[in-house]
């Protein structure tokens, strides 16, 4: 499918004209997939383990082995299915209809993972609860957010549509992260388990169904790009793939990044539970983590106009590393507890927006370097950082709960787990940002941008 400009709009072979940059409501609707499936993921990351651990009786350790497991199955499947979108063509897109033809799938998925059944055995329940995540994790949510990713490169050429859109995406996640952290014991506590996954799944059904139905793919460069992809080897694909390194660099990155969220997640209900006493802190602790970011978001792209995507994100490292240091090396309490975060989130507010910025960079320096562009192979670097980072952050949890002795079927824990988990939750996350920062150390795409931005306009003109 190639697109030819037409008086200002880009007009499709299928006969449908869209806008030749995507307006604020576009965006909001881009927005409200990456919502969709924190509705999913978010809920998943921060609630699963307890779900195992406490009401199915699964062992912490057998969790945290679990979900390694599956997340390195998934690892490669992200690259399997960045190839197919590379290769898909129909009148939606390339992107957009895998977030269509997904939609449905996640929902069952969230309703079937938090449904194990109670009459099984020990052995046939880690089976059920082994099955439903590999299926959700390496085959259904890997097409919805790989596909979902892909779209912002898509979405727009321009650098600062890409930066909004990101922005109002991770204010909208923000906000659901809220919402799960705030209601989700309460939604369980009224209709169990399974109702709570039922009602969030239907939420995330039509945000994403939003997503399809009011966003557009009009990157002239991605649709005349993509029929030269499908007729190249899968092998050169991969090749081409892998001589950009800076898709390794911003992979290890992802990877990092959401090991540290995913400590952070799953141990955060534990941590208010069991380190500073009272359960019911755990929507405040996440409202500290979570508020920054919200504002920090709709104000990043004025920060990048300041300081550069690539300066922003180093600095937000060293404030992350501040944060966690704190809640590390004090005495925990709650004071200490909100400050931290409340800094761990501020120094989060670039690798949001600015994280998946970053990878559309990328795509754009693949395809200056080689002329060839490789949206969803490249973008495979997020979902596969994403997820094999949560995995590895929800194995990290069950092993630490595990080393620190942990047994959900006591009321109170001994004191010396109490400590092992405060230090799970903080040294654990100070190790894996300061590997982050060192690795983006090497990855200024800031320096290439001006050429690279006037090379790419040239070509496409």
């Amino acid at each position: 499918m190639s697109y030819v400009n037409v008086g200002g709009y880009r007009e499709s072979n299928a006969g449908t004209t869209v806008s030749a940059r995507p307006g604020f409501g576009e965006k909001v609707a881009f927005a409200l997939g990456d919502g969709g499936c924190n509705f999913v993921w978010t809920t998943i990351g921060s609630f699963l383990t307890l779900y195992y651990t406490d009401s199915v009786g699964i062992a912490a350790a057998t969790v945290g082995t679990m979900m390694l497991l599956a997340r390195l199955l998934d690892g490669v499947s992200d690259l399997i299915m960045g190839a197919i979108i590379d290769r898909t063509h129909t009148r939606w897109g390339k992107a957009r209809p895998w977030i269509l033809w997904s939609a449905f799938p996640m929902a069952i998925g969230l309703i079937l993972i938090f449904s194990v059944p109670s009459g099984f055995s020990m052995q046939g329940k880690v089976a059920y609860a082994f099955i439903t995540y590999v299926i959700m994790a390496a085959v259904i949510y890997t097409a919805c957010n790989l596909a979902y990713n892909t779209l912002l490169a898509l979405f727009s050429p321009e650098p600062k549509d890409r930066v909004q859109a990101s922005s109002f995406r991770f204010f909208c996640t923000m906000a659901i992260v809220l919402f799960i952290n705030y209601n989700t014991q309460n939604f369980v506590g009224r209709f169990g388990w399974t109702g709570m996954a039922v009602i969030f799944a239907a939420i995330a059904f039509v945000m994403l169904l939003a997503t399809f139905y009011f966003t557009r793919e009009r990157n002239v460069s991605v649709a005349e790009k993509g029929e030269k992809v499908a007729k190249q080897p899968l092998g050169e694909s991969f090749k081409l793939l892998f001589k950009n390194k800076y898709f390794l660099l911003v992979t290890i990155i992802f990877v990092v990044n959401y090991t540290a969220l995913g400590v952070n997640n799953g141990l955060r209900i534990y941590f208010a539970r069991d380190v500073l006493g009272n359960a019911g802190l755990m929507g405040t602790l996440t409202l500290c983590f979570i508020l920054p970011k919200m504002i920090g978001n709709l104000v990043y792209p004025y920060i990048v106009k300041v300081l550069g995507n690539w300066k922003s994100m180093v600095i937000g490292y060293v404030i992350e590393i501040a944060g966690v240091a704190i809640m590390a090396f004090l005495p925990a309490s709650t004071p200490v507890a909100f400050t931290g975060l409340v800094l761990l989130g501020v120094g989060g507010i670039p690798h949001n927006a600015g994280l998946f910025s970053l990878v559309a960079d990328v795509v754009d320096y693949g395809e200056w370097k080689t002329g060839t562009r490789l949206d969803g192979l490249t973008n495979s670097a997020t979902s596969f950082g994403m997820k094999v980072g949560s995995g590895l952050g929800s194995a990290i949890v069950g092993w630490g709960l595990a080393w620190a002795a942990y047994d959900g079927s006591q009321a109170g824990q001994t004191a010396a787990t109490i400590a092992g988990i405060k230090t799970a939750y903080t040294i654990i996350p100070i190790v894996l940002f300061a590997i982050g920062l060192i690795t983006l150390l090497f990855c200024n795409l800031d320096k290439f941008a001006p050429q690279m931005e006037k090379d790419l306009a040239k070509k496409r003109a």
